[in-house]
């Protein structure tokens, strides 16, 4: 039998389980630590379809796949058929050459707060897809909250750290740890951290990519002045 305060800390873990579960949603976020399959929801502009964990993988002529293996990362035209084990992602209607990229080997350009970053895969032409690779050193985080106006779908490569989705008075977190898989829809505030006290490195593929300063240039931003809040 329980006792009222095993019945009292049982209620409060769940609820809060369904509170965080919520605020995920809500933002539109989404994690995997085992075998899944996501895809681009109805309303996207950008069709994807990712699979975590082990998958075999048909790809029809037109589209392209972005895998990982333990070691590298590779991009194939289709039609093709891969097995992947980890991480894979077909965007639709793209057709760049193929190539691979080894992933080892320290990051060569540098980024905010002590961060540093290489393109796997850059994009051939201003916005189109992009696979990067970001490592953010401990106690740091690799931007301040912010949002992307495509979709983010993040491998974690190695070390912990953690995924913070929100905004002020309404957050989640959500531990970062070697093969999660994180997907940020368009427009989730977000931002990661290291408070573990050891790097972590994420290889973030962009759905398609954004071309600098362009998509601010409307008149709803220009004169619009931001404020700091998402903690």
């Amino acid at each position: 039998m329980k006792n009222d305060n095993e019945e009292n800390n049982m209620s409060q873990f769940e609820k809060n389980t369904v509170d965080a579960a919520q605020i995920q949603a809500l933002y539109r976020v989404h994690y995997f630590n085992a075998s899944a399959v996501f895809e681009a929801p109805e309303d996207h502009a950008y069709y994807f379809k990712t699979f975590i964990g082990p998958h075999q993988i048909s790809v029809e002529r037109g589209d392209c796949v972005y895998f990982l293996t333990t070691d590298t990362a590779f991009l194939k035209r289709g039609p093709c058929q891969i097995d992947s084990q980890h991480c894979a992602t077909i965007v639709r209607g793209f057709m760049p050459a193929e190539r691979s990229c080894s992933l080892a080997g320290l990051p060569v350009l540098p980024y905010v707060n002590g961060c540093s970053t290489k393109q796997l895969f850059a994009p051939p032409r201003p916005g189109d897809p992009t696979l990067q690779y970001l490592q953010i050193p401990p106690h740091s985080a690799e931007q301040a909250h912010h949002i992307h106006s495509t979709t983010r779908v993040v491998y974690t490569l190695s070390g912990k750290g953690t995924s913070i989705v929100g905004m002020e008075g309404l957050t989640v977190k959500e531990d970062l740890t070697p093969g999660k898989v994180c997907i940020l829809e368009p427009m989730c505030p977000h931002h990661f951290e290291t408070p573990y006290g050891e790097p972590l490195v994420v290889v973030p593929l962009h759905v398609f990519s954004a071309t600098s300063g362009v998509e601010t240039m409307h008149p709803m931003f220009n004169g619009t002045y931001l404020m700091n809040q998402g903690n």
